[in-house]
C-alpha cells in the first residue's frame, strides 16, 4: 500500500472521513451503481444460463456450438458495458483489454481468439459474479439505507415510507406512539451515515474487482 493510499484510509477511518461521506458526490454514484447492480445481475444471469444450456445441450448436432459462441460475444460486450459503468459511477480508470488476436478472417478463427483471450474468461467471471453482486447489494441497501430512510421519515411517515422489513421485523410497526417516532429521527440520522460508508466500502470492493477482471491482463 502506498503513502497515498494509505493517508486516504486513515481519513476514511477518521470522523471528518466518516461523515464526509453524506456530502461526498462520489457517494451518490456508488449508490446508483449498486441499485441498478441486482438488474444487470439478474439480467445477466439469464442470458448466461440460456446461453450456455442451450450451447451445450445442442452442441452434438453443431448448432450449439454457434450458440456457445454468441454468447461468449454477448459476455464480452457485456464486460464492456460494465467497464464503462465502472469508470463513469465507480471512479475507476480501467482500459479496454487488447488482447482479442485474429490471425485470420471466418467464423472459426474468430471463434479461437475469443476462445484463446483471457480477457474473455475474466470477463465471463466478471459477468456471471455480477448475479451474486446484485444480491448483496439489494440486502445491503435494504438493511441498512432502507431502515435509515424509514427512520428518518417516521414522524411524517408512521405507517412507513418503504414498508421495509427485515427477518419479520416491519420497521415502521415498531414506532407506535408520536415520542418514539420522533427519536427514531436520530436513530435514522445516525443509520444513514454508518449505511453510506458500509454502502461505499462495498462499491470501492466492486471497483477493485472490476480493475482486475476488466482491464488489460499482466502480460499485454
Amino acid at each position: 500500500m502506498t503513502q497515498q493510499q494509505t493517508a486516504e484510509a486513515s481519513n476514511g477511518l477518521s470522523p471528518s472521513g466518516i461523515l464526509g461521506a453524506v456530502t461526498d458526490g462520489q457517494t451518490y454514484k456508488n449508490l446508483l451503481y449498486l441499485m441498478i447492480a441486482p438488474l444487470l445481475g439478474m439480467f445477466y444471469y439469464i442470458i448466461l444460463v440460456t446461453g450456455f444450456t442451450l450451447g451445450l445441450g445442442l452442441s452434438v448436432i453443431g448448432i450449439g456450438l454457434g450458440i456457445l459462441l454468441l454468447t461468449l460475444v454477448c459476455t464480452r460486450y457485456a464486460a464492456g458495458f460494465e467497464r464503462r459503468v465502472a469508470n463513469r459511477l465507480l471512479g475507476t480508470d480501467i482500459a479496454a483489454p487488447d488482447d482479442l488476436e485474429q490471425e485470420e478472417n471466418g467464423i472459426v478463427a474468430l471463434a479461437k481468439a475469443y476462445i484463446g483471450a483471457s480477457s474473455t474468461w475474466q470477463g465471463l467471471a466478471f459477468v456471471f459474479a455480477k448475479f451474486w453482486v446484485g444480491i448483496v447489494s439489494f440486502m445491503l441497501l435494504v438493511a441498512t439505507l432502507g431502515i435509515a430512510i424509514e427512520l428518518l421519515l417516521m414522524p411524517v411517515f408512521p405507517n412507513g415510507t418503504l414498508d421495509v422489513t427485515v427477518s419479520n421485523w416491519e420497521v415502521a410497526q415498531s414506532f407506535e406512539s408520536t415520542a418514539e417516532q420522533v427519536a427514531a429521527v436520530p436513530v435514522g440520522a445516525v443509520l444513514t451515515i454508518v449505511a453510506l460508508n458500509v454502502l461505499n466500502a462495498f462499491a470501492n470492493l466492486n471497483a477493485t474487482i472490476a480493475s482486475a477482471l476488466l482491464g488489460p491482463t499482466t502480460g499485454e
